[in-house]
C-alpha cells in the first residue's frame, strides 16, 4: 500500500508564526488557494481512501482531494495536531520571553523536554503510530493508496513511525503547507519515495511559510 501524507494549507497563525496546536484555526485566503492547487494536482492521481485530522484546516485540505473523487473523509483523533496547551496562540519570541528555559529546551531537544498539554512528543508519536497501524491493518497487501491530511508536527511523527527513524532528526525536517510526502509499505520495510513536494504551488505568487513547531 501507499501513504500520501499531506500537510494542511496555510492559516493566518502560520503566517504570523503562532503556535496553533489543537486550536481550530481555519485556512487563510492563501491557504485556500494552496488547497485549490493541491486539488488540481490530484485530478490524475488515483486515491482509494482519505483520512484526516478533525481540525478544519486539515479536513478542508482533505476535501479538495476527496470530494472530486466521491470519497468520504474519515476523521481520526490520532491525527490531531500536537496539544501545546498554554503555548497556543504565541510566537517563538513570545514563548521565549514568557516561559524562558522550559520552552528553549523543548525547541532544542523536543523529545527530551516536556510541553504543556501533550506533555511529550513520545506520547504523541504513540497515538499517531496507533492510527497508522489501524489503517495499515485495513489496507496492507492491497496495493491501495491512502491519503492522510494532517499537521506538520504530526506528519513528521508519522514519517518517523513508518520509517522507524530516531528522534534526533525531528528538528531537521520541515513540511511546507499542502506538501506531499509519499511512503510505500512493503512486506519487510517502508520506503520513502517523496519528501515535502509542493511543486503544485509554483504558480502561486506567495512565499511558503515554515511551521513554528
Amino acid at each position: 500500500m501507499r501513504f500520501i501524507l499531506i500537510r494542511h494549507g496555510e492559516t493566518e497563525w502560520n503566517k504570523t508564526g503562532q503556535y496553533q496546536g489543537q486550536a481550530d484555526i481555519p485556512l487563510s485566503e492563501r491557504g485556500r488557494a494552496q488547497v485549490a492547487a493541491l486539488g488540481k494536482r490530484f485530478e490524475n492521481i488515483s486515491v482509494d481512501a482519505v483520512y484526516a485530522s478533525p481540525l478544519s484546516r486539515a479536513y478542508d485540505t482533505a476535501r479538495a482531494i476527496a470530494e472530486p473523487k466521491g470519497l468520504p473523509i474519515q476523521c481520526m483523533d490520532g491525527f490531531k495536531e500536537l496539544n501545546f496547551g498554554e503555548w497556543d496562540g504565541l510566537t517563538k519570541e513570545q514563548l521565549t520571553e514568557q516561559f524562558g528555559d522550559p520552552f528553549v529546551r523543548y525547541r532544542t531537544e523536543p523529545f527530551h523536554y516536556p510541553m504543556p498539554g501533550e506533555k511529550s512528543l513520545s506520547r504523541a508519536r504513540l497515538r499517531v503510530g496507533s492510527a497508522l497501524e489501524d489503517i495499515k491493518e485495513i489496507y496492507r497487501h492491497t496495493g491501495k493508496t491512502v491519503v492522510v491530511a494532517a499537521h506538520g508536527g504530526i506528519l513528521k511523527l508519522a514519517i518517523f513511525h513508518l520509517l522507524d527513524m530516531g528522534s534526533r532528526l525531528y528538528r531537521c525536517i520541515e513540511l511546507d503547507n499542502t506538501s506531499l510526502t509519499v511512503i510505500d509499505v512493503e512486506e519487510d520495510r517502508c520506503i520513502l519515495r517523496v519528501l515535502n513536494d509542493s511543486h503544485h504551488l509554483d504558480g502561486l505568487r506567495w512565499e511558503k511559510q515554515p511551521d513554528p513547531s
